[in-house]
């Protein structure tokens, strides 16, 4: 009986080889994927600012248009419209600067875990074909039945892997969030103070507010695609549609919402609940996978329960 769970445990580590071969496979493929669609927004948003730039230079400069606006009383209007167009140019740059940062060193990541796994066909297949031997060898109907409920004992332990990555992905950015929140919820106070006449003091804590959102709002983007990936492996393997729908989009609506109007108290408001939503999101789908992985944990038990009474019938 020592053979049984000694070979089970071997193919139960082969299959978890075999199952991190092909995840590793699927993500590094999307990360290429998505780092080609990110390159191409840098070369986009370079060129964009460099044009707004050159803007917000004209209009500092004496030229027939300066001297319109002038005469016309809308020079300050417009050149801080255009300052405004350079801020939101400038943070889309940043950001799809850093993702391909962060996109860059994951690749390195799942490289070079992939290469740990690269044999795990090889290993499964060589114990698949131990196991025929073992059955042939004690020609026992018990023997195989032995092994079957081995088997499936073996792939959900492996299922049920995959549901606690992508739990852990779930709550990292979920934590993510919350902090993004808090900060959003910070510079949203110190707005309201500014609306009414705050001074200075109260304008500049308000944007150091937003600078740090800024910053948790990136790394709340790079730990919901991360967090989509672990479902996307999810969807694939058990057909299971959780309605992800598109995370990806997240820090998009606070850099073209917030930063054109950046003094503005509604887009803070706007940004926020934006966040909060998402929030919800991620919360409803981690209620979906527990739900998910309690089921699997039964079916496992019922399995376990059923080899175990196999064994001492025998």
């Amino acid at each position: 009986m020592t053979v049984f769970t000694e070979l089970n445990e071997r193919l139960f580590e082969a299959k978890e080889k075999k199952r991190k071969k092909a995840k590793y496979e699927e993500h590094i493929a999307r990360s290429e994927a998505y780092l080609e669609e990110e390159q191409q927004k840098v070369n986009q948003f370079y060129v964009q600012l460099q044009k707004e730039k050159k803007d917000v230079s004209r209009l500092e400069r004496i030229s027939l248009t300066n001297i319109f606006f002038t005469i016309m009383g809308k020079k300050l209007e417009k050149l801080d419209q255009e300052k405004q167009e350079v801020i939101a140019a400038e943070l889309k740059y940043k950001e799809a600067v850093e993702t391909i940062e962060d996109l860059k060193k994951e690749l390195v990541e799942w490289r070079a875990k992939l290469q740990l796994v690269g044999n795990a066909e090889v290993e499964y297949k060589k114990l698949l074909d131990e196991k025929e031997r073992l059955i042939h060898d004690k020609h026992s109907l018990l023997s195989r039945e032995l092994y079957v409920l081995s088997d499936e004992e073996t792939s959900i332990r492996s299922s049920l892997k995959e549901y606690e990555e992508a739990n852990k992905a779930g709550l990292s950015a979920l934590s993510a969030l919350q902090r993004a929140i808090h900060s959003l919820d910070k510079a949203k106070g110190w707005s309201t103070w500014d609306m009414f006449g705050g001074g200075m003091i109260t304008t500049a804590i308000k944007h150091s507010h937003l600078d740090d959102a800024r910053k948790r709002i990136h790394y709340a983007q790079n730990q919901l695609r991360l967090f989509q990936e672990e479902l996307l492996d999810i969807e694939n393997h058990f057909h299971i549609n959780m309605e992800i729908g598109n995370f990806l989009t997240f820090a998009d609506y606070f850099f073209d919402g917030i930063v054109v109007d950046w003094l503005v108290h509604g887009k803070i408001n706007d940004s926020l609940n934006q966040a909060e939503e998402t929030t919800a999101k991620v919360r409803e789908i981690l209620s979906i996978l527990e739900e998910h992985k309690n089921l699997l944990t039964d079916n496992y038990n019922q399995i376990v329960k059923k080899r175990r009474e196999t064994l001492e019938s025998a």
